[in-house]
């Protein structure tokens, strides 16, 4: 039986890591843009300029610039497609295009010169990464106890990750005078997770399934302050997000490809969190019709130095800690918008994303561990006399890293992360529709 648990162990250092790997284009639980088509298509570069009810997620400060109210509409229809080495070190398996339906609502209201709220409901990170039918391990025999030969057999399955993290926001801000606002958000932040994971350690063969994870953390806050000059051709703006603990809780079951194979059920958390972050950013008119924007995003990924993974009713489960050894990540956003052709807007950017994962700890279902480019592209334009806004917004995003070295040592049950090849690519579309009033 000691022999067994500890065979049990190899494949729970990738499902931690995968647990807590958010979006694999960009790192970390996040994308480089989420669900609102205006700054999509302005590469995300929203901090200093954002002045309708999605500052309550990029600024609230900027709720109070707004020049009425409003509800909006969201939705981000995402492909994304992961390719590694999810048989085994050194192999390449193309995974599955995955669709992701992210989306977000949003609205505010005045409730007078001086203050404005502002409320949502929206996608704030997630992954989704699959390869069907993969099989590791081999038909056989190992060395067992007393010198014994104990048969083996390959496991076959699927090896995927997805993960979702929305959160709902109520925010406040106060309009200081005609250049300065401040604002605040009040955050709740909703996790779920389903993981099927295959590992092999040479011959050996496993399985591990976590299914209907899923948890709430009631307390996060967004706060951020704007700067607008008398003409409004330059603004500045910052927000700061506090990082938020995660607690997971869920069903697993594991197989080690040991005779016809041996199977433990249980339940199972997980615990991690989505990290402080802050943003800063300015935007210039260079003429009445062109204004370009710049932004840099910082998230302290680096203060998740382990992960943490328990079950309340079975003993197996011994590896209990995953030294992640993360990378801060940086968004760097460039952005134009040109508005000469009547009654619409023509809007693109670009970003940089540098990379979280170390080549050593890289994963099949995890951030591909390269720095990911990001480019966007989008219109803009009003109908019903200016009391509806219309955005569109396309992006493309790709990272590849053709000899990541893996090998490093995960957890303390020594399972080494596999190397070689590791490509990510996902297109998104955007299409957001706000009413004012």
């Amino acid at each position: 039986m000691d022999f067994i648990k500890k065979h049990r162990l190899l494949p729970l250092s990738a499902l931690t890591l995968a647990i807590a790997a958010g979006n694999a284009s960009a790192g970390g639980f996040e994308k480089a843009t989420l669900w609102d088509a205006k700054y999509s298509a302005l590469a995300g570069a929203a901090v200093s300029s954002v002045d309708d009810s999605s500052a309550i997620f990029f600024n609230p400060a900027g709720l109070a610039f707004a020049e009425s109210n409003d509800v909006a509409l969201h939705l981000s229809p995402t492909f994304t497609e992961v390719n590694g080495p999810a048989a085994g070190d050194q192999t390449y398996v193309e995974g599955e295009t995955n669709f992701v339906p992210s989306s977000g609502f949003t609205g505010l209201y005045k409730l007078n010169d001086k203050l404005t709220l502002g409320y949502g409901v929206y996608a704030a990170g997630g992954s989704s990464a699959s390869y069907k039918n993969v099989t590791v391990g081999q038909s056989g025999a190992i060395p067992g106890p007393g010198g014994n030969s104990i048969p083996i057999s390959p496991v076959t399955g699927d090896y995927s990750t997805k993960i979702n993290v929305i959160e709902a926001g109520l925010g406040m801000a106060y309009r200081i005078n005609n250049n300065w606002s401040v604002g605040g958000t009040y955050r709740i932040t909703y996790a779920t997770a389903d993981i099927n994971l295959l590992s092999a350690t040479g011959s050996l063969g496993a399985s591990v399934g976590y299914q209907d994870l899923s948890g709430t953390q009631y307390f996060g806050v967004r706060l951020g302050t704007m700067y607008r000059s008398d003409d409004n051709r330059f603004g500045w703006g910052m927000n700061f997000r506090s990082k938020v603990e995660i607690e997971a809780d869920g069903d697993y079951k594991s197989t080690v490809g040991i005779g016809s194979g041996t199977t433990t059920n249980g339940k199972a958390t997980a615990e991690t969190q989505l990290p402080m972050q802050i943003s800063t950013g300015v935007d210039y008119a260079l003429t009445n019709d062109w204004t370009v924007f710049g932004e840099v995003t910082y998230s302290n990924y680096e203060a998740i130095d382990s992960i943490k993974f328990t079950s309340s009713d079975n003993t197996d489960l011994l590896v209990n800690q995953i030294n992640t050894d993360w990378n801060d990540q940086y968004n760097i956003r460039i952005a134009g918008e040109y508005t000469g052709i009547d009654g619409w807007a023509l809007r693109g950017g670009y970003i940089l994303t540098t990379a979280v994962v170390p080549e050593e700890l890289a994963a099949p279902t995890f951030s591909t561990p390269a720095n990911a480019h990001t480019l966007t592209l989008g219109a803009g334009t009003s109908i019903m006399n200016d009391t509806v806004d219309l955005d569109f917004a396309a992006e493309y995003n790709y990272v590849n890293n053709d000899d990541v070295s893996g090998g490093g040592t995960a957890t303390d049950s020594g399972t080494p992360a596999p190397g070689g090849k590791y490509r990510t690519s996902a297109y998104a579309f955007h299409v957001s529709a706000k009413y004012k009033f």
